[in-house]
């Protein structure tokens, strides 16, 4: 009886051991991924070698082998599709984001959020531009929800969001010192936008708007309920319009004194992304499908469907009136609008496009979790492939005629 009992104790010894070991084989190989599964895998997206499967793949390896192989393969072949540069954020702490991105007037300057204060890249290189411990201070704790270029190239602006309420900024951009700061209690400051004349600088707090002028420090404040995006629209000759925009309704207001010129009622029942930078667009959007209204006339110019996904952001390239579209599936879309034709098409990022800025000189930024871009649209639009799975120039997008 006690050798029976001897043989099962050794018996009941020799499987517990065996599965502890292979249970922990199975730990190490999904925490480290096994030599030849991980070997397999990069052979066959090696042997693919597209900008597809070198995105699934990062999708999949977060800090595992041939990370950065797979990286350097995937900037070289987007290369030849239009990317010109990373933003580098090796000069940013581990965990700090680069967001909301705006050129510079002529196209040579990225500024961006690097983290908890504004930053400045070059547009060729991605290279980050070498700025003093003191310059582009804010106060602490508050968070970057906006960020805004002069047109005079002098100056940059930031809207705040904070637990006491948000607040607009501006800076000399050289210096990097600060202008002035302005709060407002309870609410924060979603976006701002420089006047196309003079110092003023228009912000929006999702109900407050208002002009504010950092050099003589003159406040003019009125409301606008449920408005969620703000832009400068110019008038030939000079002057034009501060447009607000509060899902169908565009209201227009008088720069010099904040007095509502008119408003105007939109015909869509999508809804509202948001106003292209130079005012002359409004965006709706609902799945794949994006809507482009005139700012001016009410008038339905395009609607664009061939995206792969649902749309998240969009920009207006002022100098030819081009239209960037980025996807929930990371897709850049480069489309000229009237008629609608599209013009390029690109797998950009590993996530969702986030945001979009478009240089007026043939230049986008694009930011994703994974990194922040700048692309060359002249080349994304000569290098697309137009294939049955690439491109379909004019496609199913649909110009509207005047109503």
């Amino acid at each position: 009886m006690n050798a029976l009992l001897s043989f099962i104790e050794k018996l009941l010894t020799v499987i517990f051991t065996l599965g502890f070991g292979a249970l922990a084989v199975v730990i190490l190989i999904r925490c480290h991924g096994g030599p030849e599964e991980d070997l397999g895998s990069w052979t066959h997206v090696q042997k693919q070698r597209s900008i597809e499967a070198y995105l699934e793949f990062l999708r999949r390896c977060q800090s595992c082998p041939h990370e950065q192989d797979a990286m350097v393969a995937l900037d070289q072949l987007q290369r030849e599709r239009g990317l010109v540069a990373r933003l580098a954020r090796d000069h940013l702490d581990d965990r700090a984001s680069i967001a909301w991105p705006a050129f510079s007037p002529d196209g040579q300057v990225v500024l961006a959020a690097g983290g908890d204060r504004p930053g400045l890249w070059e547009a060729d290189t991605g290279k980050p531009l070498p700025l003093g411990a003191d310059a582009f201070q804010v106060q602490a704790g508050a968070n970057i929800e906006s960020l805004a270029y002069a047109e005079d190239g002098g100056r940059i602006a930031a809207g705040f969001s904070g637990w006491q309420g948000g607040a607009v900024q501006a800076w000399d951009r050289r210096s990097g010192e600060s202008l002035g700061y302005f709060t407002l209690e309870d609410y924060d400051v979603k976006v701002v936008a420089f006047a196309p004349q003079g110092s003023a600088i228009g912000w929006l707090a999702q109900g407050p708007v208002g002009l504010w002028n950092p050099a003589t420090g003159d406040l003019l404040r009125a409301s606008h309920e449920g408005a969620s995006d703000l832009a400068f629209l110019p008038a030939d000759g000079g002057g034009g319009s501060m447009l607000t925009a509060a899902g169908r309704e565009l209201w227009f207001w008088d720069p010099a004194s904040l007095e509502l010129v008119r408003q105007l009622r939109i015909g869509s029942d999508r809804a509202l992304l948001g106003l292209s930078r130079d005012g002359r667009l409004v965006a709706y959007r609902e799945g794949p499908v994006l809507e482009l209204w005139d700012t001016q006339d009410g008038v339905l110019r395009a609607t664009l469907d061939d995206h792969d996904g649902e749309v998240t952001a969009f920009c207006r390239e002022a100098g030819k009136g081009r239209v960037v579209v980025g996807t929930q599936a990371g897709t850049l879309y480069l489309w000229d609008p009237g008629p609608p034709a599209l013009l390029g098409r690109v797998p950009a990022h590993e996530g969702p496009v986030e945001q979009l800025a478009c240089a007026a000189k043939g230049r986008v930024a694009s930011i994703s979790w994974d990194s922040a871009k700048i692309w060359d649209l002249e080349k994304l639009a000569r290098a697309s492939p137009r294939s049955p799975a690439g491109l379909k120039p004019g496609g199913p997008a649909r110009a509207s005629a005047p109503q």
